[in-house]
């Protein structure tokens, strides 16, 4: 068959497929996928939606290869039937985002499909929870949330949730390899501590983490701190006694020490200024200068 009569069939089918009815999932954004004579397309233009914002399945009219016209929301059947069309795939959930969940597989050893890394699960039932395992339909490039895995455990999964709620001296949760849960999947295990690092890395993010771990390398402690434009005023316990600096966001040098120390304030992060501060006070010569 050569390129033109490909050409011609393509344009036949694409005025035959006008008019149509059929199932998709819309997502905000989004165009919608439809195979025209074996050849995938995207439906770019949904006219009608009842929300500009409307994410869920829906039955269109097709006004063209790139248009369609909503009609009305689709059936519980409508979509399990749809999604039936598909392999199931078992997924753990990690964290909502703001249209899906971030998911990772239950079965490692799943050869059919070559998942690296967290997906994106679409279209998820409301009141899901971190950690549960559900059972999503995959279409060759998007995984289709469908239900609840039945063959889970509740326990499991709630036991997981509690463990990253608990928060250590840093105020990170339970480490992964602190788990001792009898029936804990190695796929779960893995779960939790991508879920873990998600945690640990906002924390050490924050600028109260931030400033907490520069102290307590020093064997300081935090008591408070404000934000200036480009700074921040720290309060902090050097044995027992309170002293105000100011330091710079991007990586904690110091501006302005709070003591004297002839100019060289610069020289110093918040971590090696409570050593100064430390033998200077040992010694007896620190003088405050007020200009925190």
């Amino acid at each position: 068959m050569g390129i033109q009569e490909v050409l011609d069939r393509l344009e036949e089918e694409e005025r035959r497929f006008a008019g149509t009815l059929f199932l998709a999932p819309v997502l905000p954004g989004r165009g919608v996928a439809v195979r025209i004579a074996g050849i995938q397309c995207q439906v770019q233009r949904i006219q009608g939606l009842p929300d500009p914002d409307f994410a869920g399945w829906a039955v269109l009219r097709a006004l063209s290869a790139f248009e369609a016209a909503f009609q009305r929301p689709a059936g519980l059947k409508e979509c399990a039937d749809y999604l039936a069309l598909f392999p199931a795939v078992r997924l753990i959930l990690l964290e909502p985002a703001a249209d899906h969940w971030l998911a990772v597989p239950a079965l490692r050893g799943d050869r059919r499909f070559d998942i690296q890394g967290q997906v994106q699960l679409l279209l998820p039932a409301e009141g899901l929870l971190p950690f549960e395992t559900v059972i999503a339909r995959y279409d060759g490039r998007l995984f289709w949330h469908e239900r609840r895995d039945p063959r889970s455990k509740p326990a499991l999964a709630a036991y997981l949730r509690e463990a990253l709620s608990r928060r250590d001296a840093e105020d990170l949760p339970r480490r992964p390899e602190q788990l001792r849960k009898k029936g804990l999947s190695r796929e779960q295990r893995e779960a939790y501590g991508l879920r873990w690092l998600m945690v640990a890395r906002e924390r050490m993010n924050s600028t109260e983490f931030r400033l907490r771990r520069a102290l307590k390398h020093a064997q300081a402690r935090l008591r408070s701190y404000s934000e200036r434009k480009d700074a921040y005023v720290v309060r902090f316990t050097v044995d027992g006694r309170v002293h105000t600096s100011v330091v710079r966001k991007h990586d904690l040098t110091v501006l302005s020490a709070g003591v004297c120390l002839s100019g060289q304030d610069r020289s110093f992060d918040l971590t090696s200024l409570v050593g100064v501060l430390r033998q200077g006070g040992a010694a007896g010569r620190l003088e405050w200068t007020g200009n925190a």
